[in-house]
Order: structure tokens, then sequence, then C-alpha cells
């Protein structure tokens, strides 16, 4: 599979989280070209602010493969991770991050640090298990975008 198909699975977990009561969000895990985990935001509905769908994705993984090892990994995300997704998925030893809107795109929506860039900021981040991580975004980016047109100040608006 492609990196917008993955990204097209990130989609539809997404919906799956907006149907469970959290933000539009989505996120896969794949390793060797198969999908390893998935996660949703659930942040809303756990009242848990860690609770993004990257690191309920990483932890998903984590317990499936009974690893803190994720080297090797690609976290597929609808939406540009937050530093402390980025975080999460560099000490996990995640390999590559790709994603779809960048957080330009949703500008109703501020992220923790001023003029964040998820590329940028992963170049300054040092895996504990070795290694860096690739970042990349853009990868259907007006359809991931489009998830978040109804969120503002990260709560649903109508």
């Amino acid at each position: 599979m492609t990196d917008d198909q993955f990204i097209g699975l990130a989609i539809e977990e997404a919906g799956k989280s907006q149907a469970a009561g959290g933000a539009p969000i989505g996120a896969v895990l794949v390793k060797d070209g198969k999908v390893v985990a998935t996660g949703w935001s659930l942040v809303w509905p756990k009242k848990d602010p860690s609770a993004h769908a990257e690191t309920e994705c990483i932890r998903s993984a984590c317990q499936k493969l009974q690893s803190l090892d994720l080297s090797g990994c690609t976290l597929y995300s609808t939406l540009e991770s937050c530093s402390m997704c980025l975080g999460c998925a560099s000490w996990a030893g995640v390999s590559k991050v790709v994603f779809g809107a960048y957080k330009e795109d949703v500008p109703d929506n501020p992220y923790e640090v001023v003029d964040y860039k998820a590329e940028a900021y992963s170049v300054s981040l040092c895996s504990p298990l070795g290694g860096k991580i690739d970042v990349r975004g853009g990868v259907l980016r007006s359809e991931c975008a489009e998830l978040m047109r109804k969120i503002k100040h990260w709560s649903p608006v109508e």
C-alpha cells in the first residue's frame, strides 16, 4: 500500500473517533506494510489530554507487539502531530511519521508551541533507541483538513 492509502485508513479511523465522541483525528501504525495498530482521538471521551490519536495508536502497538521498540514502523495521522505525540513516537523509536493536514490548515485550533512545524521539530529529537524520525506532511492534505472544519479551539462547533 502507498502513503495515500494508509492515510486513507487513518481518515476512516477519524470517522470512528468522531462517532465515538472524539475529535475527527485518526492514526494508523504500520510495520512491513501491515497495519499493527490504529488509534483515535479520545481526549474528550476519556477526559484525558494525552489521549491523542497518535499516542493511543502507539500504546496499542506496544501492547500488541509486547515491546517498547517500534523501530521500522511508520505512523500515519490525519493531522500534524503535536510535540507530545512526536516526542512519544521518538521515545518508541518510530522510524517515520506521515500526516495529512498541517496545523495551519486548522487555524482555529492552536497548537501548544508557537510557530510549530513537526518536520522542523523532528530534527531536534533524539530517540533513546537511536535513530531519527523522518517526518513528511501534506498527504491527502485537503481531505484531512476537511475533517477538522467544524472543530474550533479543540471543541466541536454546531
